[in-house]
Parts: structure tokens; sequence; C-alpha cells
């Protein structure tokens, strides 16, 4: 992508958040305006991204240093509180965005799930800000504890549809869920979402669920089922981006809230980053 360190791809970002802004939350005039508007904060976290920085003070020092002309800047302490609040905000962007990608995606629909930790296995009896969240689970990667992230992809690796549980929930309780949002796809799964049920579920709404098969199963798969599941593979890159470049995975914040927060910024960095680039 191009960096958005350009005047002009600043410009251009704020505008396209400007008019979904007016659009979605129309003009409030109510109560002491902020120094920094809607669209400013949702520029400032798409350069978050852009210049790899998971830190909110790495991220006000820059913009300190070298955007001071372009954005009014508040104390820092007044510039978390505002980013925090405004990606609630974010989250009204995602779920638009997410509905546009749905109406345009193909048949083939991936699902799958991951582990988000919100500390280190060592610190979990010391961990108090997720406690009523976070939950103990295993993964074929592990123990951890924390959320999971649910989402289905197109075979583009557009996110589609997405979920936070906690980190104990069954993956087919998810997949239940995202069937009724379903019509006329083919679902490509791993094993953990095998289940006779789900599948008679799909077929109501004209949907199938291809899965892979566990080791103590015997059953054939044709060489075109191969060639799909294969492609299961695509979701991976997904999270591989989520969590390697854009830092989901954190232990930083000191409330739930800005856990959520961070969640919903980096989401809404991802989705939206092809879109001003």
């Amino acid at each position: 992508m191009k960096s958005l360190a350009h005047p002009h791809q600043l410009v251009n970002a704020f505008c396209v958040f400007d008019d979904l802004s007016v659009v979605l939350f129309g003009k409030t005039n109510r109560g002491r305006p902020s120094m920094l508007s809607r669209s400013e904060a949702a520029t400032i976290i798409l350069m978050k991204n852009a210049f790899g920085i998971n830190c909110l003070k790495k991220l006000y020092r820059l913009l300190q240093t070298n955007y001071s002309h372009e954005f009014h800047l508040p104390v820092y302490k007044n510039f978390v509180v505002t980013i925090n609040r405004y990606s609630l905000d974010f989250l009204v962007l995602i779920n638009v965005l997410l509905q546009l990608q749905h109406r345009q995606s193909g048949v083939v629909k991936i699902i799958d799930s991951t582990a988000i930790p919100v500390c280190k296995n060592i610190r979990i009896y010391a961990h108090k800000v997720m406690k009523k969240i976070a939950t103990r689970s295993k993964t074929t990667t592990g123990w951890f504890y924390g959320l999971k992230l649910h989402i289905v992809t197109d075979l583009k690796r557009n996110i589609l549809m997405m979920k936070f549980t906690t980190g104990n929930i069954d993956d087919r309780v998810v997949l239940d869920g995202f069937l009724y949002q379903l019509k006329n796809s083919l679902v490509l799964a791993d094993a953990g979402y095998i289940s006779s049920k789900l599948q008679q579920k799909a077929i109501h709404r004209n949907n199938v669920i291809l899965t892979s098969v566990r080791k103590n199963m015997k059953k054939l798969a044709t060489p075109l089922q191969i060639f799909l599941l294969n492609m299961r593979g695509r979701i991976e890159s997904v999270f591989s981006v989520l969590k390697e470049r854009l830092g989901l995975i954190t232990s930083l914040p000191r409330s739930e809230n800005g856990y959520l927060a961070h969640y919903s910024r980096v989401l809404f960095g991802y989705l939206f980053e092809p879109l001003i680039s």
C-alpha cells in the first residue's frame, strides 16, 4: 500500500471519513466540541497502521513531530480518551463495510477462529483487567487465556462477518449463528466444525458446509473437495496480518473498554486500509 504520510493521501482519507460520518452520524453540536473530529481520528488510525505503530504513545509523538500542522492535538491523556471514544463509532463503520462486502462476495466462504490472549499464561492468575470476560481454553497450539475472534471471509480475504466470544465457546455455536446470515453459500471449515445438526441447518438455507476430516474418520474426498479445502489457508493470512502487522494481541490496555477499543481500531484499520490506498 502507499504510505499515508503524503499530505494528499491524508486529505483523501479525511474526506472519505468526513462524508461517511455525515451520512451515518449526522451533524451534532451537543456539548463541548472535541479538538479531534471523528474523521480526523479515523485518519489517524489508518496512519497508525501504515507506519506500523502499535502503541498510542508512539503515535502521539509521531503526530506531534511531523503532523502538528495537520492535526490540532490535545494533551496526551485527552488524546487517548478521544481515540477510545471514537473507537465505538468505528464499529458502526465496520458493520457497514462488512454488509457491503457480504453482498458483493461470491459463493465460497471460509470460516475459522483464532485465539486472542489478553496476557501471557504465566500471568493468568495475576491478570485482573479482563477477568469478567476472558476465559481459559485450548487450541491446537496450546492453552491460552482470553477471547476468540471468529471470522468469515471470501476467497479474496475480505472479511464478511466477525464475532468476538469468550475463549471457551465452541466454534460450532458461532457457525450456527452465522448460518442464519448465509444463503446459497459453500462454507469451508476445518474439522472443529464437524456437526450433523449444522449440516441439516445449512441445507435449509441452501448452504453446504465442507469440512476436513479428523484422523480417526474414514472418508474419501474428491479432487475438487481437496482443492477447495486447501483454500482454507487463505483465512490464516488474514489472522497473520491482524496479529503480526497490526498488533491485535496486546496486554497494554488498563480497562475492558481499552481492550475492546484496541480491537475495534485494529479491525477498522484492516478493513478500510485498502479503500484509502
